[in-house]
């Protein structure tokens, strides 16, 4: 099978360190900030930055360009998850990675997360960058499997019949998503298939 793969809060767990950063970033501004807004930032654009954290546009390129790009650079990878894609290639599975990275917010986001993942061991049949719109990109490269954190893609592909896996503590259902707390678990799920 074709499996997708996120690398941002999928393939590393970095949502709390880079929600701080943000936080931290905001209040240097003296912005007026609404921690407990939830916004869904459907278009992977970061919408929701820029509302909960009231960022106009040149703050939100910095801070994207700069303070998460450093976050995500030192990141390290979930628990399990190298030796988990690992297994899956060669269970016969091809990778891709997906990532909302894009030159938007980032000089090269190719070279960025192809870096990471070669500095930290993750094996791979393909990386695609720019993909904000991760339901098309799964359509276009007929992934069969797709592993994400954000609801809102999850939602989005799981609408495209693509078997989607949900990492996360969350237990609610939502249509035809699989949660999964974490890589053991998502490969005992996909072995299953």
């Amino acid at each position: 099978m074709i499996i997708g793969v996120d690398i941002d809060d999928t393939l590393t767990d970095i949502r709390d360190e880079v929600g701080a950063a943000a936080l931290k970033y905001a209040q240097s501004l003296n912005k007026d900030i609404d921690e407990t807004k939830v916004v869904w930032d459907k278009n992977n654009n970061g919408s929701s930055f820029k509302e909960r954290y009231n960022f106009n546009y040149d703050e939100l390129l910095y801070f994207f360009g700069n303070i998460q790009e450093n976050i995500t650079k030192k990141a390290k990878p979930r628990e399990d998850v190298v030796d988990v894609i690992k297994k899956l290639r060669e269970d016969g599975h091809k990778i891709y990675i997906i990532t909302a990275r894009d030159s938007e917010f980032h000089n090269n986001p190719y070279e960025l997360s192809k870096t990471w993942l070669n500095k930290n061991n993750i094996e791979y049949d393909k990386l695609i960058v720019d993909a904000r719109d991760k339901a098309k990109i799964c359509r276009e490269q007929n992934i069969e499997i797709f592993i994400d954190d954000k609801l809102s893609n999850c939602l989005q592909i799981s609408n495209e019949n693509i078997v989607t896996i949900r990492i996360t503590n969350y237990t609610e259902q939502h249509q035809n998503i699989v949660n999964k707390k974490n890589w053991k678990e998502i490969y005992e799920y996909i072995k299953q298939l």
